[in-house]
Protein backbone atom coordinates (compact mmCIF):
# COMPACT_ATOMS: atom_id res chain seq x y z
CA UNK A 1 0.00 0.00 0.00
CA UNK A 2 2.77 2.02 0.78
CA UNK A 3 4.27 1.85 -2.55
CA UNK A 4 1.01 2.71 -4.19
CA UNK A 5 1.37 5.62 -2.49
CA UNK A 6 4.94 6.47 -3.16
CA UNK A 7 4.37 5.64 -6.72
CA UNK A 8 1.56 8.30 -6.93
CA UNK A 9 3.06 11.11 -4.96
CA UNK A 10 6.54 10.63 -7.51
CA UNK A 11 3.84 10.71 -10.38
CA UNK A 12 2.21 13.42 -9.28
CA UNK A 13 5.59 15.71 -8.40
CA UNK A 14 7.25 14.64 -11.73
CA UNK A 15 3.59 15.79 -14.01
CA UNK A 16 3.65 19.12 -12.01
CA UNK A 17 7.41 19.89 -12.91
CA UNK A 18 6.81 19.11 -16.55
CA UNK A 19 3.45 19.94 -16.73
CA UNK A 20 3.34 23.72 -18.60
CA UNK A 21 1.66 26.44 -16.49
CA UNK A 22 -1.89 26.83 -17.49
CA UNK A 23 -3.95 30.20 -18.18
CA UNK A 24 -7.73 30.26 -17.83
CA UNK A 25 -9.27 31.94 -20.96
CA UNK A 26 -12.23 33.93 -20.08
CA UNK A 27 -15.36 33.33 -22.10
CA UNK A 28 -17.69 35.93 -22.17
CA UNK A 29 -21.35 36.84 -23.06
CA UNK A 30 -21.58 40.93 -24.10
CA UNK A 31 -24.81 42.59 -23.34
CA UNK A 32 -23.72 45.69 -25.06
CA UNK A 33 -22.76 46.58 -28.86
CA UNK A 34 -20.60 44.49 -30.66
CA UNK A 35 -19.40 48.00 -32.64
CA UNK A 36 -16.99 49.78 -30.73
CA UNK A 37 -18.72 52.86 -32.15
CA UNK A 38 -22.20 51.95 -31.35
CA UNK A 39 -21.10 51.75 -27.79
CA UNK A 40 -19.03 54.88 -27.21
CA UNK A 41 -21.83 56.72 -29.49
CA UNK A 42 -24.47 55.00 -27.11
CA UNK A 43 -22.72 56.38 -23.81
CA UNK A 44 -22.04 59.91 -25.14
CA UNK A 45 -25.86 60.02 -25.85
CA UNK A 46 -26.48 58.91 -22.78
CA UNK A 47 -23.74 61.19 -20.55
CA UNK A 48 -25.24 64.14 -22.36
CA UNK A 49 -29.14 63.19 -21.62
CA UNK A 50 -27.86 62.67 -17.83
CA UNK A 51 -25.92 66.05 -17.70
CA UNK A 52 -29.13 67.91 -19.73
CA UNK A 53 -31.37 66.14 -16.65
CA UNK A 54 -28.99 67.16 -13.76
CA UNK A 55 -27.79 70.74 -15.52
CA UNK A 56 -32.08 71.57 -15.47
CA UNK A 57 -32.66 70.16 -12.18
CA UNK A 58 -30.18 72.44 -10.39
CA UNK A 59 -31.32 75.51 -12.80
CA UNK A 60 -34.95 74.49 -11.33
CA UNK A 61 -33.61 75.03 -7.69
CA UNK A 62 -31.25 77.71 -8.48
CA UNK A 63 -33.74 80.57 -7.48
CA UNK A 64 -30.97 83.52 -8.66
CA UNK A 65 -29.46 84.23 -12.02
CA UNK A 66 -30.93 81.43 -14.57
CA UNK A 67 -29.10 82.19 -17.37
CA UNK A 68 -28.66 78.71 -19.22
CA UNK A 69 -24.50 78.31 -18.16
CA UNK A 70 -25.30 75.65 -15.55
CA UNK A 71 -27.67 73.69 -18.30
CA UNK A 72 -25.04 74.10 -21.03
CA UNK A 73 -22.08 73.13 -18.90
CA UNK A 74 -23.87 70.27 -17.33
CA UNK A 75 -24.38 68.86 -20.79
CA UNK A 76 -21.30 69.35 -21.29
CA UNK A 77 -19.55 67.28 -18.86
CA UNK A 78 -22.16 64.71 -19.12
CA UNK A 79 -21.00 64.31 -22.79
CA UNK A 80 -17.15 64.47 -21.88
CA UNK A 81 -17.74 61.75 -19.28
CA UNK A 82 -19.77 59.71 -21.25
CA UNK A 83 -17.30 59.44 -24.04
CA UNK A 84 -14.95 58.46 -21.63
CA UNK A 85 -16.92 56.27 -19.82
CA UNK A 86 -17.80 54.96 -23.75
CA UNK A 87 -13.99 54.39 -24.27
CA UNK A 88 -12.83 52.46 -20.97
CA UNK A 89 -15.61 50.08 -21.72
CA UNK A 90 -14.47 48.99 -25.02
CA UNK A 91 -10.88 49.24 -24.86
CA UNK A 92 -11.17 47.15 -21.38
CA UNK A 93 -13.23 44.28 -22.91
CA UNK A 94 -11.61 40.77 -22.70
CA UNK A 95 -10.57 39.39 -26.61
CA UNK A 96 -11.33 36.25 -28.09
CA UNK A 97 -7.92 34.00 -27.91
CA UNK A 98 -7.18 31.24 -31.05
CA UNK A 99 -6.58 27.60 -30.26
CA UNK A 100 -2.36 28.55 -31.48
CA UNK A 101 -1.55 31.91 -31.00
CA UNK A 102 1.83 33.59 -31.95
CA UNK A 103 2.66 36.42 -29.10
CA UNK A 104 5.86 38.43 -28.98
CA UNK A 105 7.48 35.71 -31.00
CA UNK A 106 6.47 32.94 -28.91
CA UNK A 107 3.96 30.33 -30.46
CA UNK A 108 1.34 29.57 -27.65
CA UNK A 109 -1.37 26.32 -27.64
CA UNK A 110 -4.53 27.32 -26.04
CA UNK A 111 -7.84 25.97 -25.34
CA UNK A 112 -10.11 26.95 -28.24
CA UNK A 113 -13.05 29.35 -27.04
CA UNK A 114 -16.37 28.85 -28.98
CA UNK A 115 -18.32 31.94 -29.99
CA UNK A 116 -21.71 32.27 -30.97
CA UNK A 117 -23.10 34.53 -34.13
CA UNK A 118 -26.30 36.05 -34.47
CA UNK A 119 -27.72 33.55 -36.41
CA UNK A 120 -26.72 30.39 -34.24
CA UNK A 121 -23.62 28.99 -35.98
CA UNK A 122 -20.32 28.57 -34.17
CA UNK A 123 -16.92 30.00 -34.68
CA UNK A 124 -13.92 28.40 -33.55
CA UNK A 125 -10.58 30.74 -33.62
CA UNK A 126 -7.76 28.39 -34.71
CA UNK A 127 -4.92 31.09 -35.52
CA UNK A 128 -4.17 34.05 -33.97
CA UNK A 129 -1.63 36.73 -34.12
CA UNK A 130 -0.71 39.58 -31.67
CA UNK A 131 1.29 42.62 -32.40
Amino acid sequence: MKRYRAALLAAGIAISAVAPDVRAAVNVERQSAENPVVEVSRSVIYGGLAGLVLGSAIALANEGNNDGDIIRWCFVGGTVVGFAAGVYFVASRPQPRAVLELDGGALELRAPQLERTPLGSTLVPVVGVRF
